[in-house]
C-alpha cells in the first residue's frame, strides 16, 4: 500500500509531511460526494470530514439526510471500487456559552459519531479515524485553529494533524498485519506495584491510594483488551503460590482465571514463552511481551527476536499508562464474535484435550466430543470473520491465499464462499473453517488451528462436493512455509494428482468423499 489519496471538506495537504514513504494524493476541496461516486485508483482513500460537512447548527433532520447520503454513497463506492477506506468521525468545539446548551450539542455529536461508526461497520475493508476521540484527549485549543479554519479551510493544528496522521498510519498498518493473539506479562511492578517475594502480599500496591490505584488502572486496560480477545499469559519469575494469593487476597480488575496460561517459575523467560506457544499452537511472532526489568525484555528479544517487547519503568507507573495504547498490533478494526470470546475458546480446548487419555482410539475420542458442523454459503454477515480467517490461517491452510473483504463480497456474489461454524460438547468453537469453490475448483480450503485433529476438515470437504454437486470436483494445493502438514491432505482423501509437483499439485476427485458419520453436520 503505498498511494494514499484524501477527500476532504477542509485543506488535507499538511499531512503529507507526516506521511513519508507514501504517495500522497489530495482530491478538490468539498468533493466527497462526487469522489464516492467515481472509479478511484489508490490504495487507501482516507475521507476526512469536517464537522461543517453536517452542521453549523444542530438541525436532526438535516443530519438525518447528510448521514443517509453518506450511507448511500459509500455502499456504492465499495461495489466500484477495491481501495480500502478510512473514515473520519467529527469533532467540534462547543463554546460553553450555556452548559445545558453545551451537552445537549456534545451528545448529537456523540449520536452523530455513532452513526458515523454503524456505517463503517456496514461497508466492508473499512476503518474509523477516530479524529473525536484525539480532540477529546487534547482538548479544543490543541486540536483546533478557528483562525486557520475561516482564513485558510485548515482548522487543525500542528499537533492535531500529527496525530491524526499517526492514526491513519496505524490503520493502514491494522490492514496489512494480522492483530497479535497473546499479550504476556510480568506479575512485579507490572501488574501490582512492588514484589511479592520480598515485600510480602500486604506490602505491594494495589488499591485506591497513589501509586496502587495506577497498578489497578492498568489492569482495567490489560482487561479491556482481554475482552476485545487478546489472551493474556503471565511469565513471571516468582514463586507459584505467592502470586495465586495476591489473585486470592487482593481485590484487583484482573481474576486468575483472566489468564489463559500462568508460566510462573524460575526459567528464562524465553522458555516460558515457547511452552506457552506449543500449548496455545500459536506462533511466537503472534506475542507481545511487557516486563519492567531490561534484562529480560533483552533476554527475550535476543532469543525471540519475532516477540514484540515493550520494557514498562517501575519508577514511574503513570508513564506507563500510554503503552498499551501506542502498542498497535493489539488494536483491531473490528471485534468479531469470536474475538470476544477468546479466552473462553481456548479454555474449552484445554478440556477437550483432557479426554483424550480415556480414548481407546482417534476415532473413540472424537465421537465423545459430540461435533456438530452448521454452514452457510454466501452469508455476508460472516464476511470479516471469513476475512480473519483467510488472512491469518497458515497452517492447515491448501493455498494460503489472501483475499480482502472486497474481494471476498464479490466472491460471494459470483462464486461459493462456505463458512463452518463448529459446536461440541464443551461449547462453541466458532466460525473457523473456509471453503471457496470457484466453477469447479476448490481455491481455498482453511480450517483453524483449534479446529484440528478432529476430522472436521473431512466433513466439510464431504459438505463441500454435496453442495456443490460437482463429480468432478478440482482443487489444488501450494506449499508455503507453514503448510506443510497438508501436502498430502487431497492425496488422502482420494484426490487423483493430475498435474505439478511437491511445492504444488493440481488435482481432480472422480469419486465421493468418504462421509464421517459421527460428525453432524447441516445448513443454516
Amino acid at each position: 500500500m503505498k498511494n494514499i489519496t484524501f477527500v476532504s471538506n477542509i485543506i488535507t495537504k499538511p499531512f503529507e509531511s507526516y506521511l513519508s514513504g507514501y504517495n500522497v494524493d489530495h482530491c478538490d476541496l468539498n468533493t466527497i460526494i462526487q469522489v464516492l461516486r467515481s472509479e478511484v485508483r489508490t490504495d487507501i482513500l482516507v475521507v476526512l470530514i469536517d464537522y461543517s460537512f453536517f452542521f453549523d447548527n444542530f438541525i436532526k433532520d438535516d443530519i438525518c439526510e447528510k448521514i443517509s447520503m453518506l450511507k448511500q454513497h459509500l455502499l456504492g463506492f465499495r461495489k466500484k471500487n477495491n481501495a480500502r477506506l478510512i473514515l473520519s468521525n467529527v469533532y467540534s468545539p462547543f463554546y460553553d456559552f450555556n452548559s445545558t446548551l453545551n451537552i445537549v450539542n456534545y451528545n448529537e455529536l456523540l449520536k452523530l459519531n455513532h452513526e458515523i461508526d454503524k456505517i463503517a461497520c456496514g461497508v466492508s475493508d473499512t476503518a474509523i479515524l477516530n479524529v473525536f476521540n484525539i480532540g477529546i484527549n487534547i482538548g479544543a485549543e490543541r486540536m483546533y485553529n478557528l483562525q486557520n479554519k475561516f482564513l485558510f479551510q485548515s482548522p487543525f493544528t500542528k499537533v492535531a494533524t500529527g496525530l491524526i496522521a499517526k492514526e491513519i498510519l496505524s490503520k493502514i498498518y491494522l490492514f496489512q498485519n494480522p492483530r497479535k493473539k497473546v499479550l504476556a506479562v510480568d506479575a512485579d511492578n507490572v501488574l501490582w506495584g512492588g514484589i511479592v517475594g520480598e515485600d510480602g502480599i500486604d506490602n505491594i500496591k494495589i488499591d485506591e491510594n497513589y501509586p496502587g490505584i495506577i497498578f489497578k488502572y492498568f489492569q482495567s486496560l490489560l482487561k479491556a483488551l482481554k475482552d476485545s480477545g487478546i489472551l493474556l499469559v503471565i511469565i513471571s519469575k516468582n514463586n507459584h503460590n505467592d502470586v495465586k494469593e495476591v489473585f486470592d487476597s487482593k481485590n484487583m480488575p484482573l481474576k486468575w482465571d483472566d489468564f489463559i496460561i500462568k508460566k510462573i517459575n524460575w526459567q528464562p523467560k524465553s522458555k516460558s514463552i515457547i511452552d506457552v506457544a506449543n500449548e496455545l499452537n500459536l506462533n511466537i511472532d503472534s506475542f507481545v511481551f511487557i516486563d519492567d526489568s531490561p534484562f529480560e525484555i533483552n533476554e527475550v528479544k535476543e532469543t525471540l527476536g519475532s516477540v514484540e517487547c515493550y520494557k514498562l519503568d517501575a519508577n514511574n507507573p503513570i508513564k506507563n499508562l500510554s503503552i498499551l495504547n501506542n502498542i498497535v498490533g493489539l488494536k483491531s478494526l473490528i471485534v468479531v464474535e469470536e474475538d470476544a470470546r477468546k479466552t473462553e475458546l481456548y479454555v474449552e480446548e484445554r478440556k477437550r484435550k483432557e479426554l483424550i487419555p480415556d480414548a481407546s482410539s482417534v476415532d473413540d475420542y472424537i465421537k465423545n466430543l459430540e461435533i456438530n458442523i452448521s454452514y452457510s454459503i454466501n452469508n455476508k454477515a460472516h464476511l470479516h470473520r471469513i476475512a480473519q480467517l483467510v488472512n491469518k490461517t497458515n497452517q492447515f491452510n491448501l493455498t494460503t491465499r489472501r483475499y480482502n473483504v472486497v474481494e471476498l463480497e464479490r466472491m460471494m456474489d459470483n462464486y461459493s464462499v462456505f463458512d463452518f461454524q463448529v459446536t461440541d460438547k464443551y461449547g462453541d468453537l466458532g466460525i473457523v473453517g473456509v471453503g471457496i469453490v470457484i466453477d469447479d475448483l476448490v481455491d481455498t480450503l482453511l480450517l483453524s488451528c483449534r479446529a484440528l485433529s478432529r476430522r472436521v476438515e473431512e466433513k466439510i470437504l464431504k459438505v463441500i462436493q454435496l453442495e456443490t454437486g460437482n463429480k468432478n470436483l478440482k482443487a489444488v494445493y501450494e506449499e508455503t512455509a507453514a503448510n506443510s502438514q497438508v501436502e498430502e491432505f487431497y492425496e488422502d482423501m482420494g484426490f487423483e494428482i493430475i498435474n505439478g509437483n511437491k511445492h504444488k499439485k493440481e488435482y481432480i476427485l472422480k469419486h465421493k468423499v468418504e462421509d464421517i458419520e459421527f460428525i453432524k453436520a447441516h445448513r443454516r
